[in-house]
């Protein structure tokens, strides 16, 4: 319950508001390019194709579902999967709550003897960690560096920790604001 009155808290002030849904869209283009839906390419103009829908449930791998259709972007070309972007915007979500959520504790530093500094890193800690939990192994295998293939083997897992930790760094950032109500 507390966590709903947080998100609630969050999302009904504009700036706050704003500042998540910022962070969720640029967390969500992060993602699909780092996985490969958004990519460049095009030759200019704007264009969009569906022609595959019946595909919408068909994985290319965990947690990686099959594009159904081609937007032209100008230079950019998005091989559209409404699940991929569903999945994205998800984690953007979370990351952004968390991000915010890390902020409100931070601009409130009473609730504990550490210093205002060192409490918004660790506010913000469990999402940055979290949030880069996805995109991170993504970001080494595009880099090409060495040790990336050995990451990729645990890239299916690092979805569902995400979220999972994403979850519990909302649910503990809602505890903190909750308390510091009281106080």
């Amino acid at each position: 319950m507390a966590c709903l009155r947080v998100v609630w808290l969050l999302l009904s002030r504009p700036g706050t508001a704003s500042a998540v849904a910022a962070i969720m869209v640029l967390y969500a283009l992060l993602y699909l390019w780092l996985t490969g839906d958004i990519m460049g390419g095009g030759h200019g103009g704007w264009l969009a194709l569906f022609p595959a829908w019946e595909r919408v449930w068909e994985l290319r791998g965990p947690f990686q579902f099959e594009p159904v259709g081609l937007f032209f972007l100008g230079r950019v070309v998005w091989t559209f999967s409404p699940v991929n972007t569903l999945l994205a915007l998800v984690v953007g979500l979370l990351v952004g709550l968390n991000v915010m959520a890390g902020w409100r504790v931070w601009r409130s530093p009473q609730h504990c003897s550490l210093s205002a500094g060192s409490t918004g890193l660790l506010g913000a800690l469990p999402a940055l960690l979290a949030g880069g939990a996805c995109c991170a192994p993504l970001l080494l295998i595009w880099l090409g560096l060495p040790f990336a293939g050995a990451l990729a083997s645990l890239a299916p897992m690092l979805l569902p920790v995400a979220v999972l930790l994403l979850l519990l760094g909302l649910w503990s950032a809602a505890r903190r604001l909750e308390t510091l109500e009281r106080v």
